[in-house]
């Protein structure tokens, strides 16, 4: 079994950058309360930090390939949320910005429409979207 720390850094190689590119990076094992059931990674409300959560399917997957690097759709999936994520922290908490930048960096990878990684990220920014619109629950009194 891979690290945590090797699969990062396929991730960064599949992009072409390196750590001190991006915002710094912190490799969690558990995703908080607050997050997303699916998420891979977050960056909480007013920090400047990337967090990637180590448990998430996508990363067990890519712990356990048989070849460093080797699962590539589980690299490509990682990287890409590095984009998502780097976006938050650079401008916010805008979805469809981090979304598309994360669009566009998985079609640079090969993993562009007509792949099932795409449409996975494009059903997860359908599903954000459409619970922000969603109006606010009121608790019962």
């Amino acid at each position: 079994m891979w690290t945590a720390e090797t699969v990062l850094v396929c991730a960064l190689s599949l992009l072409h950058r390196s750590m001190g590119s991006f915002p710094p990076i912190e490799l969690v094992g558990a995703r908080p309360p607050y997050v997303s059931a699916n998420a891979d990674g977050y960056v909480p409300l007013g920090d400047t930090r990337i967090y990637l959560i180590t448990s998430s399917p996508a990363f067990t997957r890519a712990r356990r390939a048989v070849y460093k690097c080797g699962e590539l759709n589980a690299i490509r999936r990682i990287a890409s949320v590095l984009v998502h994520e780097e976006w938050h922290v650079l401008h916010g908490s805008d979805e469809a910005g981090a979304y598309a930048a994360q669009l566009s960096v998985l079609a640079a990878l090969g993993a562009g429409p007509g792949h099932p990684l795409y449409y996975e990220v494009i059903r997860s920014m359908q599903a954000v979207i459409r619970r922000a619109r969603e109006p606010p629950r009121l608790s019962p009194q």
